[in-house]
């Protein structure tokens, strides 16, 4: 049976209750256990699951447990999670003799010289600590999502007054000096400086580059929204212009969604005025020829850019470089032929917003409409991201989904529940999936990912295929995830680019 209960003015970050939660999920009694914040969409994802949310008001503020339980009285369940919730931490004997500053004031007395600030808190109060840093002359890595659009332009230009940067917000993914802060990549370093406004676009071509053996030096994030007219690529411009000024950084490469027109214009002007070869992936953007005589560079996909990128650090040409991802590899399409079981949509489960969305960039040209909660054109928008339609992408790591919830490359809960869900549905051929590694993600995304695999009940599974971005050296083993993905059925591809595009030929077109 499924009950739920309400704590009203509690507020929990998302790693606390998604601890909690899995606490419960260990009783013997409970089947499933969710703890989140009273938002709209995490009241709709109740009641996708069949949790009656009836008498349930939407208040951000509050927190709602949800149980699945047998041989149990629940009461006993909320009270154990409210236990739980409520139990001290236990201190390791260093953590007890270490200082933990609770304000900016008592990390600027430990670390004199910091000159940036990584904030992750709810982002309606995102912009004040924010504003802080910057008055104190401290560099922003905004990680908080949700902060108000008018916020994010107020803070960029505060900090290009102050020449400082603000990488955010909902910037998860930066390098600096080859470190890597929030989700990143183990990579070699080397001469290669990224700006990025699209995290795992950023990850992808990090670790792209990596296979190739080259190394990355810095890369910069600047948050999804700042190529937009209304902020003006403030941050992305700034980002540039940094590597361009530093020595170390040989060649530049730039990344995200298709930028505004006149923001376009302002980047393209300064990659063909600078000494360094540059590199573009803007990905759908309309483009010319690459300009040769400005070593300004023109990339289709995020594969593309790294290859691209490679060849220029080596001295290779460019131009066989871009062909030599044109073959087909047959041997992993007749492996596709083989596990095509059922004809059908294809649905996309995606964690990472970039490769989402260049999967559909892929998928389109193959297959026309692709729906998405994030799509390329609003009109393909879904009405309702817990209801896929025809082919279709999710983004599982938008707002969305993410308020009061773990970002699903750390917490693959939601996102295995789904897959659940398509893998019984008749009507889908084809799965395709990425699977993030690095610092900050699930220590096994692929060992939840075939849970979930093996908890589905059908007879005949669709076509399964997925992308492992990462490394071998990354925590998780780039190698031993994908072992463990293809042992349960799946076709691994060795970029997000070759996935989409494999996907598409095994799915069934839908234009309507």
């Amino acid at each position: 049976m499924k009950y739920t209960r309400v704590i009203r003015g509690k507020y929990y970050d998302s790693v606390t209750l998604m601890l909690a939660a899995k606490e419960l999920q260990n009783m013997s009694e409970v089947d499933d256990a969710s703890l989140s914040m009273t938002t709209d969409a995490n009241l709709r994802i109740l009641e996708a699951a069949d949790y009656d949310i009836s008498t349930i008001a939407p208040n951000p503020s509050d927190l709602v447990i949800a149980i699945d339980c047998t041989d149990i009285d629940p009461e006993k369940v909320f009270d154990k999670a409210i236990e739980i919730l409520e139990k001290p931490r236990v201190h390791s004997a260093e953590e007890e003799t270490e200082y933990t500053p609770r304000s900016l004031d008592g990390a600027l007395s430990v670390f004199a010289d910091a000159n940036l600030a990584l904030i992750s808190i709810a982002g309606q109060y995102a912009g004040d600590v924010a504003r802080d840093c910057l008055e104190r002359g401290l560099n922003v890595m905004l990680y908080s999502d949700n902060v108000p659009l008018e916020t994010e332009i107020e803070l960029k230009q505060m900090a290009s007054n102050k020449d400082l940067i603000v990488m955010g917000p909902d910037c998860g993914t930066a390098i600096i000096k080859g470190i890597g802060i929030g989700f990143a990549n183990a990579c070699p370093v080397g001469p290669v400086g990224i700006v990025a406004a699209a995290g795992t676009g950023l990850q992808e071509v990090h670790v792209q580059l990596a296979k190739l053996e080259i190394g990355v030096l810095h890369g910069l994030g600047t948050g999804g929204r700042d190529v937009r007219e209304s902020v003006g690529g403030i941050s992305f411009l700034s980002a540039m212009q940094a590597l361009i000024d530093d020595e170390e950084t040989q060649c530049l490469v730039l990344v995200g969604k298709p930028p505004s027109e006149n923001v376009l214009e302002a980047i393209i002007k300064n990659a063909t005025s600078c000494s360094k070869p540059v590199v573009t992936a803007f990905l759908g953007a309309a483009y010319d020829e690459d300009d040769e005589k400005n070593r300004v560079y023109y990339a289709g996909t995020l594969e593309e850019a790294a290859a691209i990128a490679a060849a220029v650090v080596k001295g290779e040409d460019v131009a066989a470089a871009k062909k030599s991802l044109k073959k087909i590899d047959h041997d992993l399409k007749n492996l596709c032929e083989t596990k095509a079981n059922r004809s059908g949509f294809l649905r996309g489960l995606f964690s990472g917003g970039t490769l989402a969305y260049e999967a559909q960039q892929i998928l389109s040209d193959k297959l026309g409409v692709i729906r998405s909660n994030a799509p390329l054109d609003s009109r393909y928008k879904l009405n309702n991201s817990l209801k896929p339609e025809g082919n279709c992408i999710i983004d599982y790591g938008e707002d969305e989904f993410t308020q009061g919830r773990l970002h699903p490359m750390m917490d693959l809960a939601f996102r295995r529940e789904r897959l659940v869900e398509q893998l019984e549905d008749k009507n889908v051929g084809v799965i395709l999936i990425d699977v993030v590694l690095g610092y900050g993600a699930h220590p096994d995304p692929a060992t939840e990912i075939v849970d979930a695999v093996e908890k589905a009940r059908v007879e005949d599974y669709p076509l399964m295929i997925a992308y492992v971005c990462g490394t071998d050296q990354d925590p998780q083993n780039a190698q031993e995830q994908t072992r463990i993905l293809e042992q349960a059925g799946f076709v691994v591809c060795r970029s997000n680019a070759q996935a989409a595009s494999l996907a598409g030929e095994f799915a069934s077109r839908s234009d309507r």
